[in-house]
Protein backbone atom coordinates (compact mmCIF):
# COMPACT_ATOMS: atom_id res chain seq x y z
CA UNK A 1 0.00 0.00 0.00
CA UNK A 2 3.17 2.04 0.78
CA UNK A 3 4.12 1.70 -3.01
CA UNK A 4 1.30 2.45 -4.36
CA UNK A 5 0.43 5.78 -2.47
CA UNK A 6 4.31 7.05 -3.38
CA UNK A 7 3.75 6.37 -6.80
CA UNK A 8 0.12 7.93 -6.51
CA UNK A 9 1.98 11.11 -4.53
CA UNK A 10 5.28 11.38 -6.93
CA UNK A 11 3.39 10.67 -10.39
CA UNK A 12 0.58 13.20 -9.44
CA UNK A 13 3.72 15.79 -8.18
CA UNK A 14 5.22 15.26 -11.47
CA UNK A 15 2.03 15.88 -13.35
CA UNK A 16 1.30 19.13 -11.19
CA UNK A 17 5.08 20.14 -11.51
CA UNK A 18 4.85 19.91 -15.26
CA UNK A 19 1.31 21.91 -15.65
CA UNK A 20 2.63 24.31 -13.45
CA UNK A 21 5.72 25.14 -15.42
CA UNK A 22 3.63 25.16 -18.94
CA UNK A 23 0.53 27.63 -16.95
CA UNK A 24 3.97 29.97 -15.95
CA UNK A 25 5.54 30.00 -19.13
CA UNK A 26 2.10 30.69 -20.63
CA UNK A 27 1.04 33.33 -18.28
CA UNK A 28 4.86 35.02 -18.53
CA UNK A 29 4.11 35.08 -22.27
CA UNK A 30 1.52 36.60 -21.93
CA UNK A 31 2.29 39.37 -19.42
CA UNK A 32 5.24 39.90 -21.48
CA UNK A 33 3.27 40.53 -25.08
CA UNK A 34 0.89 42.85 -23.55
CA UNK A 35 3.59 44.70 -21.64
CA UNK A 36 5.34 45.08 -25.04
CA UNK A 37 2.09 45.89 -26.79
CA UNK A 38 1.41 48.62 -24.48
CA UNK A 39 4.67 49.88 -24.96
CA UNK A 40 4.44 49.81 -28.49
CA UNK A 41 1.30 51.73 -29.15
CA UNK A 42 2.73 53.80 -26.86
CA UNK A 43 5.49 54.48 -28.89
CA UNK A 44 3.18 54.38 -32.36
CA UNK A 45 0.96 57.07 -31.08
CA UNK A 46 3.94 59.05 -30.07
CA UNK A 47 5.69 59.10 -33.37
CA UNK A 48 1.83 59.73 -35.08
CA UNK A 49 1.50 63.24 -33.54
CA UNK A 50 5.14 64.42 -34.74
CA UNK A 51 4.56 63.02 -38.05
CA UNK A 52 1.27 64.53 -38.01
CA UNK A 53 3.45 67.88 -37.03
CA UNK A 54 6.40 67.69 -38.77
CA UNK A 55 6.30 65.15 -41.33
CA UNK A 56 9.49 63.73 -42.46
CA UNK A 57 11.77 65.84 -40.57
CA UNK A 58 10.53 64.47 -37.26
CA UNK A 59 11.30 60.96 -38.88
CA UNK A 60 14.83 62.21 -39.70
CA UNK A 61 15.36 63.67 -36.36
CA UNK A 62 14.83 60.27 -34.41
CA UNK A 63 18.10 58.73 -33.32
CA UNK A 64 18.67 55.42 -35.00
CA UNK A 65 17.26 52.45 -33.47
CA UNK A 66 17.75 48.97 -33.62
CA UNK A 67 14.69 48.01 -31.14
CA UNK A 68 12.02 49.92 -32.77
CA UNK A 69 11.65 49.54 -36.45
CA UNK A 70 9.22 52.79 -38.00
CA UNK A 71 7.90 53.00 -41.36
CA UNK A 72 5.90 55.55 -43.10
CA UNK A 73 3.57 54.27 -46.05
CA UNK A 74 1.54 56.05 -48.46
CA UNK A 75 -2.01 55.00 -48.91
CA UNK A 76 -1.26 53.22 -51.87
CA UNK A 77 1.37 50.92 -49.83
CA UNK A 78 4.43 52.72 -51.29
CA UNK A 79 7.23 52.51 -48.31
CA UNK A 80 8.27 56.64 -47.83
CA UNK A 81 10.40 55.70 -45.08
CA UNK A 82 12.05 52.93 -43.12
CA UNK A 83 14.74 53.47 -40.55
CA UNK A 84 15.96 49.86 -40.82
CA UNK A 85 15.75 49.31 -44.89
CA UNK A 86 16.10 51.03 -47.92
CA UNK A 87 12.68 51.81 -49.17
CA UNK A 88 13.35 50.96 -52.95
CA UNK A 89 14.24 47.42 -51.74
CA UNK A 90 10.56 46.69 -49.67
CA UNK A 91 7.76 45.69 -51.73
CA UNK A 92 4.23 47.79 -51.54
CA UNK A 93 2.96 47.17 -47.54
CA UNK A 94 -0.69 47.91 -48.48
CA UNK A 95 -1.65 43.94 -48.20
CA UNK A 96 -0.36 43.68 -44.58
CA UNK A 97 -2.91 42.62 -42.02
CA UNK A 98 -2.03 45.60 -39.86
CA UNK A 99 -2.10 48.19 -42.27
CA UNK A 100 -5.57 46.84 -43.73
CA UNK A 101 -6.85 46.95 -39.71
CA UNK A 102 -5.76 50.78 -40.02
CA UNK A 103 -7.23 51.49 -42.98
CA UNK A 104 -10.47 50.79 -41.63
CA UNK A 105 -10.37 50.98 -37.92
CA UNK A 106 -7.75 53.75 -37.46
CA UNK A 107 -5.31 50.87 -36.17
CA UNK A 108 -3.99 47.74 -36.44
CA UNK A 109 -2.19 45.07 -34.40
CA UNK A 110 -0.58 42.19 -35.67
CA UNK A 111 2.12 39.57 -34.87
CA UNK A 112 4.21 37.55 -36.61
CA UNK A 113 6.75 35.11 -35.85
CA UNK A 114 9.69 33.66 -37.43
CA UNK A 115 10.41 30.49 -39.44
CA UNK A 116 12.45 28.98 -36.30
CA UNK A 117 9.22 30.07 -34.18
CA UNK A 118 12.23 31.34 -31.54
CA UNK A 119 11.33 35.18 -32.33
CA UNK A 120 7.93 37.30 -32.75
CA UNK A 121 7.50 40.69 -34.32
CA UNK A 122 4.62 42.96 -33.30
CA UNK A 123 3.18 45.48 -35.79
CA UNK A 124 0.97 48.68 -34.57
CA UNK A 125 -0.07 50.27 -37.57
CA UNK A 126 -2.05 54.27 -36.91
CA UNK A 127 -3.94 56.14 -39.82
CA UNK A 128 -3.07 59.60 -40.11
CA UNK A 129 -5.28 62.26 -41.22
CA UNK A 130 -3.12 62.46 -44.98
CA UNK A 131 -4.64 58.86 -45.34
CA UNK A 132 -0.44 58.08 -44.98
CA UNK A 133 -0.15 54.86 -42.29
CA UNK A 134 2.71 55.22 -39.71
CA UNK A 135 3.73 51.52 -38.42
CA UNK A 136 6.06 50.59 -35.58
CA UNK A 137 7.19 47.55 -35.06
CA UNK A 138 9.65 45.92 -32.33
CA UNK A 139 11.20 42.11 -32.34
CA UNK A 140 11.48 40.05 -29.47
CA UNK A 141 12.86 36.44 -28.35
CA UNK A 142 10.18 34.13 -27.79
CA UNK A 143 9.47 32.06 -24.56
CA UNK A 144 10.40 29.31 -26.08
CA UNK A 145 13.75 30.86 -26.97
CA UNK A 146 14.14 32.34 -23.63
CA UNK A 147 13.64 28.45 -22.08
CA UNK A 148 16.05 27.06 -24.62
CA UNK A 149 18.86 29.66 -23.45
CA UNK A 150 17.56 28.84 -20.14
CA UNK A 151 17.95 25.08 -20.40
CA UNK A 152 20.80 23.84 -18.56
CA UNK A 153 19.85 26.00 -15.23
CA UNK A 154 16.11 24.85 -15.86
CA UNK A 155 17.25 21.28 -16.03
CA UNK A 156 18.57 21.57 -12.81
CA UNK A 157 15.94 23.10 -11.02
CA UNK A 158 13.47 19.96 -12.82
CA UNK A 159 15.94 17.24 -11.59
CA UNK A 160 16.26 18.99 -7.96
CA UNK A 161 12.58 19.55 -7.80
CA UNK A 162 11.96 15.94 -9.11
CA UNK A 163 14.07 15.17 -6.07
CA UNK A 164 12.48 16.65 -3.34
CA UNK A 165 9.46 15.50 -4.86
CA UNK A 166 10.88 11.97 -4.35
CA UNK A 167 11.63 12.40 -1.01
CA UNK A 168 8.44 14.40 -0.33
CA UNK A 169 6.30 11.97 -1.76
CA UNK A 170 8.44 8.69 0.52
CA UNK A 171 7.79 10.68 3.29
CA UNK A 172 4.05 11.65 3.08
CA UNK A 173 3.03 8.10 1.93
CA UNK A 174 4.71 6.59 4.98
CA UNK A 175 3.38 9.69 7.10
CA UNK A 176 -0.07 8.01 5.27
CA UNK A 177 0.19 5.02 6.08
CA UNK A 178 1.40 4.93 9.04
CA UNK A 179 -1.51 4.93 11.13
CA UNK A 180 -3.24 2.64 9.06
CA UNK A 181 -0.43 0.36 9.94
CA UNK A 182 -1.09 0.63 13.68
CA UNK A 183 -4.55 0.34 13.53
CA UNK A 184 -6.19 -2.76 16.00
CA UNK A 185 -8.56 -4.36 13.93
CA UNK A 186 -9.30 -6.26 16.61
CA UNK A 187 -10.80 -3.53 18.17
CA UNK A 188 -11.50 -1.03 15.47
CA UNK A 189 -13.49 1.28 16.51
CA UNK A 190 -10.33 1.98 19.53
CA UNK A 191 -8.42 3.18 16.96
CA UNK A 192 -7.27 7.26 16.78
CA UNK A 193 -7.16 7.28 13.09
CA UNK A 194 -8.41 9.52 10.04
CA UNK A 195 -12.16 9.87 10.00
CA UNK A 196 -12.25 8.85 6.71
CA UNK A 197 -11.49 5.63 7.48
CA UNK A 198 -14.60 5.32 10.79
CA UNK A 199 -16.92 4.05 8.16
CA UNK A 200 -14.47 1.71 7.35
CA UNK A 201 -13.60 0.46 10.77
CA UNK A 202 -17.30 0.72 11.92
CA UNK A 203 -17.69 -2.17 9.28
CA UNK A 204 -14.16 -4.03 10.17
CA UNK A 205 -16.20 -4.31 13.76
CA UNK A 206 -19.18 -5.28 12.54
CA UNK A 207 -17.35 -8.16 10.04
CA UNK A 208 -15.43 -9.10 13.43
CA UNK A 209 -18.52 -9.77 15.60
CA UNK A 210 -20.00 -11.81 12.56
CA UNK A 211 -16.64 -14.15 12.52
CA UNK A 212 -16.43 -13.74 15.94
CA UNK A 213 -20.28 -15.68 16.35
CA UNK A 214 -19.27 -18.01 13.25
CA UNK A 215 -15.87 -19.21 14.56
CA UNK A 216 -17.87 -19.92 18.03
CA UNK A 217 -20.65 -21.76 16.04
CA UNK A 218 -17.85 -23.54 14.19
CA UNK A 219 -16.16 -24.47 17.61
CA UNK A 220 -19.29 -25.39 19.15
CA UNK A 221 -19.94 -27.64 16.44
CA UNK A 222 -16.49 -29.21 16.62
CA UNK A 223 -16.92 -29.68 19.87
CA UNK A 224 -20.15 -31.45 19.21
CA UNK A 225 -19.18 -33.32 16.33
CA UNK A 226 -15.92 -34.72 18.71
CA UNK A 227 -18.30 -35.41 21.16
CA UNK A 228 -20.22 -37.43 19.18
CA UNK A 229 -17.34 -39.36 17.31
CA UNK A 230 -15.21 -39.64 20.77
CA UNK A 231 -17.86 -42.02 22.29
CA UNK A 232 -18.90 -44.28 19.42
CA UNK A 233 -17.36 -47.47 19.35
CA UNK A 234 -16.79 -47.37 15.82
CA UNK A 235 -13.94 -45.75 13.99
CA UNK A 236 -15.03 -42.94 11.88
CA UNK A 237 -12.39 -41.59 9.99
CA UNK A 238 -13.22 -38.52 7.23
CA UNK A 239 -10.68 -37.38 4.05
CA UNK A 240 -10.12 -34.69 1.89
CA UNK A 241 -9.95 -34.53 -1.78
CA UNK A 242 -6.37 -35.71 -1.59
CA UNK A 243 -7.45 -38.72 0.58
CA UNK A 244 -5.28 -36.97 3.62
CA UNK A 245 -7.08 -37.31 6.67
CA UNK A 246 -9.08 -34.76 8.28
CA UNK A 247 -10.38 -36.32 10.87
CA UNK A 248 -9.98 -39.59 13.05
CA UNK A 249 -11.94 -40.27 16.34
CA UNK A 250 -10.33 -42.13 19.00
CA UNK A 251 -11.91 -46.04 17.96
CA UNK A 252 -10.07 -45.05 15.04
CA UNK A 253 -6.86 -44.99 15.99
CA UNK A 254 -7.59 -47.90 18.52
CA UNK A 255 -8.37 -49.87 15.51
CA UNK A 256 -5.41 -49.56 13.51
CA UNK A 257 -3.26 -49.14 16.18
CA UNK A 258 -2.03 -45.65 15.36
CA UNK A 259 -1.74 -41.62 16.87
CA UNK A 260 -3.25 -38.16 16.40
CA UNK A 261 0.23 -37.56 14.07
CA UNK A 262 -1.63 -39.43 11.29
CA UNK A 263 -3.89 -36.53 10.91
CA UNK A 264 -3.26 -34.71 7.68
CA UNK A 265 -1.80 -37.45 6.15
CA UNK A 266 -2.56 -39.76 3.32
CA UNK A 267 -4.63 -43.02 4.47
CA UNK A 268 -2.76 -45.42 3.65
CA UNK A 269 -0.26 -44.47 6.36
CA UNK A 270 -3.14 -45.71 8.47
CA UNK A 271 -3.44 -48.80 6.92
CA UNK A 272 -1.55 -50.03 3.74
CA UNK A 273 -4.16 -52.83 3.15
CA UNK A 274 -4.52 -53.31 -1.05
CA UNK A 275 -8.46 -53.54 -0.18
CA UNK A 276 -8.17 -49.43 0.82
CA UNK A 277 -6.74 -48.88 -2.33
CA UNK A 278 -9.50 -50.49 -4.05
CA UNK A 279 -11.83 -48.95 -1.99
CA UNK A 280 -10.78 -45.31 -2.77
CA UNK A 281 -10.94 -46.28 -6.46
CA UNK A 282 -14.86 -46.93 -5.91
CA UNK A 283 -15.20 -43.61 -3.58
CA UNK A 284 -13.58 -41.52 -6.53
CA UNK A 285 -15.94 -42.53 -9.08
CA UNK A 286 -18.76 -41.66 -6.82
CA UNK A 287 -19.56 -45.17 -5.33
CA UNK A 288 -19.83 -46.88 -1.98
CA UNK A 289 -17.92 -49.27 -1.48
CA UNK A 290 -17.12 -51.81 1.80
CA UNK A 291 -14.97 -54.64 1.97
CA UNK A 292 -12.99 -56.27 5.44
CA UNK A 293 -9.64 -55.98 6.45
CA UNK A 294 -7.54 -58.44 8.85
CA UNK A 295 -5.40 -55.41 11.00
CA UNK A 296 -2.61 -57.81 13.06
CA UNK A 297 -5.53 -59.92 15.20
CA UNK A 298 -8.11 -57.79 14.29
CA UNK A 299 -10.86 -58.27 11.67
CA UNK A 300 -12.52 -55.30 10.22
CA UNK A 301 -15.51 -53.64 7.97
CA UNK A 302 -14.98 -50.77 6.45
CA UNK A 303 -17.68 -48.79 4.79
CA UNK A 304 -17.09 -45.66 2.80
CA UNK A 305 -18.60 -43.54 1.10
CA UNK A 306 -17.81 -40.15 -1.25
CA UNK A 307 -18.49 -36.31 -0.21
CA UNK A 308 -19.31 -34.79 -2.98
CA UNK A 309 -20.20 -30.83 -3.37
CA UNK A 310 -22.27 -29.74 -6.47
CA UNK A 311 -21.38 -32.78 -8.36
CA UNK A 312 -17.72 -32.76 -7.57
CA UNK A 313 -15.56 -34.41 -5.23
CA UNK A 314 -14.34 -33.23 -2.32
CA UNK A 315 -13.81 -36.15 0.34
CA UNK A 316 -14.98 -39.23 1.95
CA UNK A 317 -15.80 -40.75 5.01
CA UNK A 318 -14.58 -44.34 6.30
CA UNK A 319 -16.66 -46.01 9.25
CA UNK A 320 -14.58 -48.93 10.44
CA UNK A 321 -16.05 -51.61 12.81
CA UNK A 322 -14.64 -54.30 14.78
CA UNK A 323 -16.02 -57.67 13.98
CA UNK A 324 -13.45 -59.38 15.69
CA UNK A 325 -15.78 -61.75 17.74
CA UNK A 326 -18.62 -62.01 15.16
CA UNK A 327 -16.55 -63.52 12.22
CA UNK A 328 -14.66 -65.73 15.10
CA UNK A 329 -18.26 -66.84 16.19
CA UNK A 330 -19.43 -66.69 12.33
CA UNK A 331 -16.13 -69.05 11.64
CA UNK A 332 -17.20 -71.31 14.55
CA UNK A 333 -20.57 -71.43 13.87
CA UNK A 334 -19.60 -72.59 9.85
CA UNK A 335 -17.25 -75.05 11.34
CA UNK A 336 -19.52 -76.32 14.14
CA UNK A 337 -22.40 -77.23 11.92
CA UNK A 338 -20.01 -78.89 9.41
CA UNK A 339 -18.29 -80.64 12.35
CA UNK A 340 -22.24 -81.60 14.07
CA UNK A 341 -22.84 -83.06 10.23
CA UNK A 342 -20.21 -85.15 10.01
CA UNK A 343 -20.36 -86.36 13.59
CA UNK A 344 -24.26 -86.97 13.17
CA UNK A 345 -23.57 -88.98 9.78
CA UNK A 346 -21.03 -91.37 10.86
CA UNK A 347 -23.53 -92.99 13.79
CA UNK A 348 -26.67 -92.86 11.77
CA UNK A 349 -24.87 -94.12 8.75
CA UNK A 350 -24.08 -97.61 10.83
CA UNK A 351 -27.40 -97.48 12.21
CA UNK A 352 -28.74 -97.00 8.45
CA UNK A 353 -26.25 -100.03 7.10
CA UNK A 354 -26.86 -102.38 9.46
CA UNK A 355 -30.65 -102.25 9.56
CA UNK A 356 -31.08 -102.66 5.85
CA UNK A 357 -29.09 -106.04 6.34
CA UNK A 358 -31.11 -106.89 9.11
CA UNK A 359 -33.94 -105.88 6.57
CA UNK A 360 -32.89 -107.43 3.77
CA UNK A 361 -32.15 -111.10 6.24
CA UNK A 362 -28.57 -110.28 4.59
CA UNK A 363 -27.40 -111.07 8.49
CA UNK A 364 -26.92 -114.83 9.51
CA UNK A 365 -29.27 -115.37 12.27
CA UNK A 366 -26.49 -116.18 15.04
CA UNK A 367 -25.11 -112.63 14.00
CA UNK A 368 -28.21 -110.74 14.29
CA UNK A 369 -27.70 -109.84 18.19
CA UNK A 370 -24.41 -108.73 16.78
CA UNK A 371 -26.05 -106.38 14.77
CA UNK A 372 -28.96 -105.11 16.72
CA UNK A 373 -25.80 -104.25 19.30
CA UNK A 374 -24.15 -101.82 16.89
CA UNK A 375 -27.07 -100.08 16.22
CA UNK A 376 -28.29 -99.90 20.34
CA UNK A 377 -24.38 -98.78 20.72
CA UNK A 378 -24.46 -96.14 17.93
CA UNK A 379 -28.07 -95.01 18.68
CA UNK A 380 -26.54 -94.68 21.91
CA UNK A 381 -23.88 -92.27 20.70
CA UNK A 382 -26.20 -90.51 18.40
CA UNK A 383 -28.28 -89.66 21.59
CA UNK A 384 -25.10 -88.61 23.69
CA UNK A 385 -24.11 -86.54 20.76
CA UNK A 386 -27.68 -84.76 20.56
CA UNK A 387 -27.59 -84.25 24.39
CA UNK A 388 -24.23 -82.37 24.35
CA UNK A 389 -25.40 -80.18 21.38
CA UNK A 390 -28.27 -79.40 22.92
CA UNK A 391 -25.99 -78.85 26.29
CA UNK A 392 -23.62 -76.47 24.50
CA UNK A 393 -26.77 -74.42 22.85
CA UNK A 394 -28.08 -73.98 26.60
CA UNK A 395 -24.52 -73.33 28.27
CA UNK A 396 -24.05 -70.71 25.00
CA UNK A 397 -27.47 -68.74 26.07
CA UNK A 398 -26.59 -68.83 29.94
CA UNK A 399 -30.03 -70.72 30.13
CA UNK A 400 -29.16 -72.14 33.73
CA UNK A 401 -30.85 -72.39 36.93
CA UNK A 402 -29.80 -69.95 39.69
CA UNK A 403 -26.81 -70.31 42.55
CA UNK A 404 -26.77 -71.91 45.61
CA UNK A 405 -23.80 -72.72 48.18
CA UNK A 406 -22.75 -76.09 46.57
CA UNK A 407 -20.05 -78.75 47.78
CA UNK A 408 -17.91 -79.56 45.31
CA UNK A 409 -17.25 -82.72 46.88
CA UNK A 410 -20.46 -84.10 47.18
CA UNK A 411 -20.79 -83.14 43.39
CA UNK A 412 -17.69 -85.49 42.87
CA UNK A 413 -18.64 -88.32 44.76
CA UNK A 414 -22.01 -88.50 42.68
CA UNK A 415 -20.08 -88.05 39.25
CA UNK A 416 -17.59 -90.74 40.81
CA UNK A 417 -20.52 -93.39 41.69
CA UNK A 418 -21.88 -92.62 37.87
CA UNK A 419 -18.36 -93.25 36.31
CA UNK A 420 -17.80 -96.44 38.39
CA UNK A 421 -19.29 -99.20 36.11
CA UNK A 422 -17.28 -97.46 33.16
CA UNK A 423 -13.89 -97.02 35.22
CA UNK A 424 -14.34 -100.43 35.35
CA UNK A 425 -15.05 -101.52 32.27
CA UNK A 426 -11.48 -99.33 31.11
CA UNK A 427 -10.02 -101.14 33.60
CA UNK A 428 -9.06 -97.30 35.62
CA UNK A 429 -9.04 -96.73 39.39
CA UNK A 430 -10.40 -93.83 40.76
CA UNK A 431 -9.02 -91.86 43.82
CA UNK A 432 -10.51 -89.53 45.88
CA UNK A 433 -8.48 -86.40 48.01
CA UNK A 434 -11.97 -84.66 48.89
CA UNK A 435 -12.06 -81.58 51.61
CA UNK A 436 -14.97 -79.71 51.95
CA UNK A 437 -14.96 -76.95 49.23
CA UNK A 438 -18.03 -74.50 49.34
CA UNK A 439 -18.67 -72.38 46.14
CA UNK A 440 -21.72 -70.17 45.25
CA UNK A 441 -22.61 -71.88 41.97
CA UNK A 442 -24.89 -73.76 40.31
CA UNK A 443 -24.50 -76.98 41.29
CA UNK A 444 -25.23 -79.02 38.21
CA UNK A 445 -22.77 -76.97 36.05
CA UNK A 446 -20.49 -78.08 39.02
CA UNK A 447 -21.81 -82.06 38.23
CA UNK A 448 -21.18 -81.65 34.82
CA UNK A 449 -17.35 -79.78 35.25
CA UNK A 450 -16.79 -83.18 37.62
CA UNK A 451 -18.12 -85.61 35.32
CA UNK A 452 -16.88 -84.79 31.96
CA UNK A 453 -13.24 -83.90 33.16
CA UNK A 454 -13.27 -87.89 35.29
CA UNK A 455 -14.80 -89.66 32.05
CA UNK A 456 -12.22 -88.33 29.88
CA UNK A 457 -9.79 -89.43 32.14
CA UNK A 458 -10.99 -92.56 32.39
CA UNK A 459 -11.61 -92.72 28.39
CA UNK A 460 -7.70 -91.89 27.85
CA UNK A 461 -6.08 -93.31 30.68
CA UNK A 462 -3.59 -96.11 30.36
CA UNK A 463 -4.55 -99.92 31.14
CA UNK A 464 -4.64 -100.55 34.66
CA UNK A 465 -4.25 -96.78 34.66
CA UNK A 466 -5.31 -94.10 37.75
CA UNK A 467 -7.87 -91.08 37.91
CA UNK A 468 -6.94 -89.00 40.60
CA UNK A 469 -9.24 -86.24 41.95
CA UNK A 470 -8.43 -83.65 44.72
CA UNK A 471 -10.92 -81.15 46.08
CA UNK A 472 -9.68 -78.48 48.53
CA UNK A 473 -9.37 -74.22 49.43
CA UNK A 474 -7.16 -71.96 50.79
CA UNK A 475 -7.87 -68.29 51.95
CA UNK A 476 -10.47 -66.62 48.95
CA UNK A 477 -10.47 -69.39 46.50
CA UNK A 478 -11.55 -73.65 45.78
CA UNK A 479 -9.89 -75.90 43.62
CA UNK A 480 -11.01 -79.14 41.41
CA UNK A 481 -7.97 -80.98 40.41
CA UNK A 482 -8.30 -83.97 38.06
CA UNK A 483 -5.54 -86.43 37.16
CA UNK A 484 -4.77 -89.02 35.17
CA UNK A 485 -1.81 -91.56 34.02
CA UNK A 486 -3.21 -91.85 30.51
CA UNK A 487 -1.82 -91.22 26.81
CA UNK A 488 -1.03 -87.25 27.50
CA UNK A 489 -1.93 -84.33 25.69
CA UNK A 490 0.89 -83.05 22.25
CA UNK A 491 2.22 -79.18 23.49
CA UNK A 492 0.71 -78.13 20.03
CA UNK A 493 -3.29 -79.64 21.01
CA UNK A 494 -3.11 -78.07 24.71
CA UNK A 495 -4.52 -74.54 23.48
CA UNK A 496 -7.37 -76.27 20.92
CA UNK A 497 -8.48 -78.95 23.37
CA UNK A 498 -11.67 -76.99 24.31
CA UNK A 499 -12.27 -76.14 20.85
CA UNK A 500 -15.95 -78.34 19.94
CA UNK A 501 -15.21 -81.63 17.99
CA UNK A 502 -12.03 -81.14 18.30
CA UNK A 503 -10.06 -84.63 18.84
CA UNK A 504 -5.93 -85.44 19.38
CA UNK A 505 -6.73 -88.66 18.30
CA UNK A 506 -10.13 -89.45 16.28
CA UNK A 507 -9.22 -93.02 16.22
CA UNK A 508 -8.60 -93.45 19.60
CA UNK A 509 -11.77 -90.83 20.11
CA UNK A 510 -14.42 -93.09 18.36
CA UNK A 511 -13.13 -96.26 20.06
CA UNK A 512 -13.67 -94.78 23.38
CA UNK A 513 -17.01 -93.40 22.33
CA UNK A 514 -15.99 -89.63 22.96
CA UNK A 515 -18.13 -86.92 21.49
CA UNK A 516 -15.21 -84.47 21.35
CA UNK A 517 -17.66 -81.87 23.35
CA UNK A 518 -17.19 -83.02 26.75
CA UNK A 519 -13.97 -80.41 26.92
CA UNK A 520 -16.10 -77.32 25.45
CA UNK A 521 -19.04 -78.00 27.78
CA UNK A 522 -16.58 -78.13 30.66
CA UNK A 523 -14.88 -74.50 29.41
CA UNK A 524 -18.16 -73.12 29.34
CA UNK A 525 -19.53 -74.07 32.72
CA UNK A 526 -16.19 -73.20 34.19
CA UNK A 527 -16.67 -69.64 32.76
CA UNK A 528 -19.97 -69.43 33.82
CA UNK A 529 -19.29 -70.38 37.08
CA UNK A 530 -16.60 -67.52 37.11
CA UNK A 531 -13.90 -69.73 37.54
CA UNK A 532 -10.60 -70.47 34.93
CA UNK A 533 -8.74 -73.69 34.34
CA UNK A 534 -5.92 -74.76 33.62
CA UNK A 535 -4.44 -77.51 31.98
CA UNK A 536 -0.86 -79.59 32.02
CA UNK A 537 0.41 -83.01 30.33
CA UNK A 538 3.25 -84.90 29.39
CA UNK A 539 3.27 -87.46 26.84
CA UNK A 540 2.66 -91.05 27.78
CA UNK A 541 2.57 -89.78 31.55
CA UNK A 542 -1.20 -88.44 31.87
CA UNK A 543 -2.47 -84.91 32.21
CA UNK A 544 -3.45 -82.99 35.36
CA UNK A 545 -7.17 -80.30 34.69
CA UNK A 546 -6.70 -77.73 37.45
CA UNK A 547 -10.60 -75.65 38.21
CA UNK A 548 -10.61 -72.81 40.50
CA UNK A 549 -13.86 -71.24 41.89
CA UNK A 550 -14.03 -68.38 44.18
CA UNK A 551 -14.54 -69.41 47.69
CA UNK A 552 -18.44 -68.85 49.12
CA UNK A 553 -18.55 -66.22 51.42
CA UNK A 554 -18.51 -67.44 55.09
CA UNK A 555 -21.24 -66.03 57.42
Amino acid sequence: MTKKIFKSVFFSTLVILAASLALILGALNRYFMSLEETQLTSQAQLAAAGVETSGMDYLNSLPSSDEYRITWIAADGTVQFDNQADVSTLENHLNREEVQQALINGEGKAVRYSSTMAQRTMYHAVLLADHTILRISVTTDTVGLIVLRLTTTLLWILIGAIVLSWFMSKWLSRRIVEPLNHLDLDHPLENQGYEEIAPLLTRIDCQNDQISDQLNQLHQKQKEFETVTSSIHEGLIVLNHQDEILSVNPAALRLFEADSSVNGKHILTLCRDEKISRILEEVHAGRQAEDILTVKDRTIRIAAAPITSKGTYTGASFLASDISEEYAAEQQRREFTANVSHELKTPLQSIMGSAELLENHLVKPEDEAQFVHRIRIESARLLTLIDDIIRLSQLDENSVAEEEIVNVSDLVREAQESLQKSAEEHHATIQTDLKETKIKANARLIYEIAYNLMDNAIRYNKENGTVTVSTYCDADRCYLKVRDTGIGIPADSLNRIFERFYRVDKSHSRATGGTGLGLSIVKHAVSISHGTIQVSSRINEGSEFLVTFPAAEQK
